[in-house]
């Protein structure tokens, strides 16, 4: 990461993402999203709670306060803007913009955000199909409420047809796999086959789609090309 990350709210940042992932976010948690020691973590979470931004409730379950709430979500948000001015405006490639946004959300001021918000109108979704916050009507709970991941859709036996709709941020880090994904088709709004042969997971772009909008995400993809899933990759991708 840059010098230029901000680390309580990379922090806060965290926190946010598992709660919209609906993972708990405990602090191992938090050691296993930011790559740090559990010391470091601890340390970190309590410096922040005394700076009455995050809490620890007696289950262990960091919490963010409503001030850690709102600058979470001003970070997203700033995130989340920025990947779309890059993939759509400057032309990224999809499988990059996620990493240059870690960038430009702690050093991106609130004026270029407004400015950013007029320029990317009528745009409520990040290039991966998360929300983006703070655009009247999108919430994170309503998003995910009719969602499941691929993980939970093969333990179920809920394999076949699926249309992916989000692709979460823990796994946005690995710019290879999304790489992979791009070039199968596997993109949000794409309809996908998914696949469980004893024990090794695939998923495969099979044609068509809800977002055709989403033509940089999806520039020189082969359809039919099936993806490995590793146990974390499923639990990031949500499909309906």
């Amino acid at each position: 990461m840059s010098h230029l990350v901000d680390t309580a709210e990379m922090y806060l940042k965290a926190v946010y993402e598992l709660e919209e992932e609906g993972i708990p976010p405990l602090r191992a948690r938090l050691v296993e999203r930011l790559e740090q020691s559990k010391p470091t973590v601890s340390e970190t979470v309590a410096r922040l709670e005394r700076d009455g931004l995050m809490h620890v409730k007696n289950n262990r379950v960091v919490a963010l306060t409503e001030e850690g709430k709102r600058q979470a979500t001003r970070v997203m948000r700033k995130h989340r803007l920025a990947e779309r001015l890059l993939l759509d405006v400057l032309g990224m490639p999809w499988s990059d913009v996620h990493e240059e946004a870690c960038r430009w959300e702690h050093v991106m001021s609130d004026a270029v955000e407004e400015r950013l918000e007029t320029l990317l109108e009528h745009t409520d979704v990040d290039p991966y199909g998360n929300p983006i916050p703070g655009i009247e009507g999108v919430t994170s709970s309503a998003v995910q409420s009719d969602l499941h991941s691929v993980k939970d859709r093969v333990a179920r036996g809920d394999l076949g047809e699926a249309v992916i709709v989000r692709i979460a941020e823990g796994v946005q880090t690995d710019p290879d796999f999304l790489g992979r994904l791009s070039a199968a088709g596997v993109v949000p709004g794409a309809r996908v086959r998914i696949e469980d042969d004893g024990g090794r997971v695939t998923i495969a772009a099979s044609g068509g789609g809800e977002r055709p909008g989403e033509e940089e995400s999806n520039k020189g993809a082969q359809p039919g090309r099936e993806v490995k899933l590793s146990d974390w990759q499923q639990a990031h991708l949500f499909a309906r």
